[in-house]
């Protein structure tokens, strides 16, 4: 864990950033490409493993030799947005096929509902919206305590983005031998 050095540094900015965010949006990730609700459910509603995602920012994105309360917001804010498709997700099977069906799921309806914190691809991000600078901002000097708070304000935008449940429901005809009924119907 990163701690805020006075005068603050760039690298350390980051750094501590993670600590926030970053750390937040990748603790507790249970659903991604290698760990699907259930096996219906297509890879491509996933952006990356329940594993999370590195940081795409480094030191170089907060200036070159002067550091500006706006880049510090315009990048953090940024960054922040990018996690936000790593959110919870109420994942639902549905199947449709009337009486007949065979396997672990015979019944129509829904099989499968539950929800958790997922990998989303990033067609599920969502804008964090304006996030209260706590005086990190043109003019005034950012301190060490005016950076702590907006981190903190930073990682409570994420969360209000992540605990907005979107919910997924996935229909088939009959579950569990979905692809081994389909499959072998050519070969009758």
């Amino acid at each position: 864990m990163a701690t805020l050095t006075n005068p603050v540094n760039k690298q350390n900015i980051i750094d501590r950033f993670a600590d926030y965010v970053v750390a937040d949006a990748n603790a507790s990730i249970s659903w991604g490409t290698n760990n699907k609700p259930f096996s219906e459910m297509p890879n491509s509603y996933f952006g990356g493993t329940n594993g999370g995602r590195g940081i795409a920012i480094n030191s170089g994105n907060i200036g070159d030799t002067v550091v500006t309360a706006s880049t510090i917001r315009s990048v953090l804010e940024t960054e922040t947005t990018n996690y936000t498709n790593m959110k919870n997700l109420r994942a639902r099977l549905n199947v449709t096929g009337g009486g007949g069906n065979t396997g672990s799921r015979p019944t129509a309806g829904i099989v499968y509902d539950q929800t958790a914190k997922a990998h989303m691809n990033t067609g599920y991000r969502s804008a964090i919206g304006a996030v209260n600078n706590s005086n990190v901002s043109t003019g005034n000097t950012i301190t060490v305590g005016n950076l702590q708070t907006y981190f903190t304000n930073l990682r409570t935008a994420y969360r209000a983005k992540r605990d907005a449940t979107t919910t997924v429901t996935i229909d088939v005809c009959h579950a569990s031998c979905h692809s081994s009924c389909h499959g072998s119907r050519g070969r009758r």
